[in-house]
């Protein structure tokens, strides 16, 4: 009840802030270019499109400059959103739901990857998901894992709530407690999952195995924004599909990039893209059927209930459907 009473008053604070913005819904275009504000709460591989688009000149060359403005959550991505700070936002799918579900205007217009990257990790001594009742999972809190997390026990035949959900912040954080045994488990990507193999963690599952087609992080942007520059946001997708179509044709050098942009080891980059570019996004298209078990996942899991958008309402193609 309280957690649901914190998420109420997050919401109508953001609300509120969107109601009290009178920020101007023209993108800043200037001698045939257009500047995108993305914010972004999603880093490493996941974002291993935009970052190599921007080194490698693919969004100069079709006139959009992109500021990344980096955000710790998908909340604080919504609020730069919202306010006007950015025009979009790469951020986590159930994040949209959430905002949606609140009153917001927020459209997913693309994704990133076609595919979940999370992976179950256990500390030594659990071998199967069925040993994780009683146990208590590493998350990143209500509407960043959790959701997603109880989806996966009760498809395996585990009880969602006989797990406890222990809010460990961000990932390294959560391989910090994994190793530490101050959890039995947690919901983990490369290179992060490397990390946790090397202090002793096992693999127990890959949720895209569990869950195929549900599309785990994406790009979003207000209505307001969207609907009177339909020509800059179809520039800016089309630049993006063929940034993920350059670095699944360029893997040394996308990995080399990746390595030199999240600090991490040649063996951490080269895992981290190897199990992430299958899944790179290079069309841009949501699957809707992934869509509706999100919104299926969050209506039974979830922490908001009321009002939760359709499938239509969440998404629309139209800004990558019709570009190269």
């Amino acid at each position: 009840m309280k957690r649901r009473a914190l998420l109420a008053g997050a919401c109508a604070g953001l609300l509120a802030l969107v109601a009290s913005c009178a920020n101007s819904t023209e993108l800043s275009a200037a001698n045939g270019r257009t500047t995108i504000k993305l914010a972004s709460s999603i880093t490493g591989s996941s974002f291993l499109a935009v970052t190599a688009g921007i080194e490698q000149g693919i969004f100069d060359k079709n006139g959009i400059d992109v500021e990344v403005i980096r955000v710790k959550s998908t909340a604080e991505a919504t609020a730069a959103v919202a306010s006007g700070q950015a025009n979009v936002a790469a951020m986590l799918t159930e994040g949209v739901i959430s905002s949606r579900a609140s009153g917001s205007d927020l459209k997913i217009i693309a994704n990133l990857l076609t595919e979940q990257q999370y992976l179950l990790y256990s500390k030594p001594g659990i071998d199967s998901i069925g040993q994780f009742a009683g146990r208590k999972l590493a998350t990143g809190g209500p509407g960043s894992g959790e959701t997603l997390a109880k989806g996966l026990f009760a498809a395996m035949g585990v009880d969602p709530s006989t797990v406890a959900y222990i809010a460990s912040g961000p990932l390294a954080t959560q391989v910090a407690a994994l190793s530490a045994g101050q959890v039995d488990g947690a919901s983990l990507v490369p290179p992060y999952s490397l990390a946790a193999s090397t202090e002793g963690a096992r693999k127990i599952i890959e949720f895209r195995d569990v869950f195929p087609k549900l599309t785990p992080q994406v790009f979003a942007a207000s209505e307001r924004v969207l609907t009177p520059n339909p020509n800059e946001f179809r520039a800016f997708l089309s630049a993006y599909k063929e940034s993920a179509r350059w670095v699944v044709d360029h893997p040394d050098e996308a990995v080399s990039i990746l390595m030199n942009d999240s600090q991490i080891s040649y063996d951490a980059a080269k895992d981290a893209y190897e199990f992430a570019m299958p899944d790179y996004s290079t069309d841009g298209l949501v699957d809707k059927q992934g869509l509706q078990t999100w919104l299926d996942l969050t209506d039974k899991y979830g922490t908001v209930h009321d009002e939760l958008p359709t499938v239509d309402e969440l998404y629309d193609p139209s800004y990558v459907s019709n570009t190269p």
